[in-house]
């Protein structure tokens, strides 16, 4: 059996492969077409208006390789699920057809059996997912949330920060915020009382994030405090002092995550932790969905490809087309339904629980899919 197990997850991964290297390739080929000036600028851009017809074609490949090389880590955690099923059923398919499933019943091994290596398969593709989410996503967040105006470029663009509060109820306000540096150009904090009045102003040339500090490293800053005069006027004078640090919770992944949303689903656990210290700052249940919904989404995946198994682990004749729109059909709703429950609230259910709920709709139809198999 052991080698019968290698040969069906041979296949299955070797399905996977192709099917995931397939859609991507079309995926960037639509991209490219919808969006070719901006290609052609970008590679135009590096390598100047006077450049060769080869030194063209050359860069414009490089501009395409840095914008969606990265992606491939992203698509393949959005259709981990679904290209599993995909790979299932071109692998039962083409066994039913070759007459070797036939020829497995003929010695005794059930079709439950047949599909165990499928399924451990599947569960590995999983857990590479989660590994994938853990550790590569992070690192290329930054790239991953770059559109189209930012062709050629590493990360983002410098966008403003307009005035926003820190768990302390204090404000930040800078005109630029470069992401690939992590630096302020002309920030300025306004410190608060409880009752919502300034009673600090902190301005700088420029501020850039210490991870050592883990505060704002401030170039000329300066604090200036409100004071009233003792005189009759009561004329407020202005009193300054240099300022080389700020201590904030308002860093700049949370700086980036409330411009860029997406980027919070790239985060990894220890990141998401480090936030949520600060929930003043972020969407607390928001990060603890997406948390616990990379585990989730491993069962919904592994539940929704047990649920479309009985339609290619076939003991008797049947029609293969059919069935593969089938399971199309319940594979497709099934998983996007079930992620699209995993990002909405549910009222008076703590996120952490919440985001299993999908799991426990899809267990009972699996069970009940899964015991229709004839062997």
């Amino acid at each position: 059996m052991r080698l019968l197990d290698r040969y069906i997850a041979g296949r299955f991964i070797g399905n996977f492969c192709i099917l995931l290297m397939l859609l991507f390739f079309f995926a960037v080929s639509i991209d490219i077409l919808l969006e070719l000036d901006e290609y052609v600028d970008a590679a135009r851009l590096q390598v100047g208006e006077q450049a060769g017809s080869v030194s063209m074609v050359i860069a414009f490949i490089e501009v395409v390789v840095n914008f969606h090389g990265p992606r491939i880590f992203q698509f393949y955690a959005y259709m981990v699920g679904l290209l599993s099923v995909g790979a299932m059923g071109f692998t039962l398919a083409e066994m039913y057809r070759n007459r070797e499933t036939v020829a497995m019943l003929a010695a005794g091994v059930p079709l439950q059996r047949i599909a165990l290596p499928i399924i451990v398969a599947a569960l590995g593709l999983n857990c590479l997912q989660l590994l994938n989410q853990e550790f590569m996503l992070p690192r290329l967040a930054p790239m991953l949330i770059r559109k189209h105006g930012d062709i050629g470029q590493q990360g983002v663009q410098a966008f403003i920060v307009r005035f926003t509060a820190d768990g302390n109820g204090n404000l930040l306000q800078a005109p630029k915020f470069d992401p690939q540096t992590n630096t302020l150009k002309l920030p300025t904090f306004l410190d608060r009382d409880e009752e919502g009045r300034t009673v600090r102003r902190v301005t700088a040339d420029e501020a850039v994030w210490s991870d050592e500090a883990d505060a704002w490293l401030l170039v000329n800053g300066r604090a200036i405090t409100p004071r009233t005069g003792t005189s009759s006027d009561t004329t407020a004078m202005l009193l300054g002092q240099p300022i080389d640090r700020y201590d904030t919770d308002l860093t700049p992944d949370v700086l980036t995550m409330r411009r860029f949303g997406q980027f919070a689903t790239m985060l990894s656990l220890s990141q998401i932790r480090e936030m949520l210290r600060s929930p003043g700052v972020v969407d607390a249940d928001a990060l603890v969905r997406f948390a616990y919904a990379r585990f989730t989404t491993v069962f919904i995946n592994m539940i929704v490809l047990i649920m479309v198994l009985p339609y290619f682990l076939l003991r008797e004749p049947a029609n293969l087309l059919r069935n593969s729109v089938l399971c199309a059909g319940a594979a497709i709703p099934a998983t996007m339904g079930a992620l699209l429950a995993l990002a909405m609230p549910v009222p008076g259910i703590p996120p952490a629980i919440g985001v299993f709920l999908p799991v426990l709709v899809l267990i009972p139809v699996a069970i009940f899919m899964a015991s229709t198999v004839r062997t």
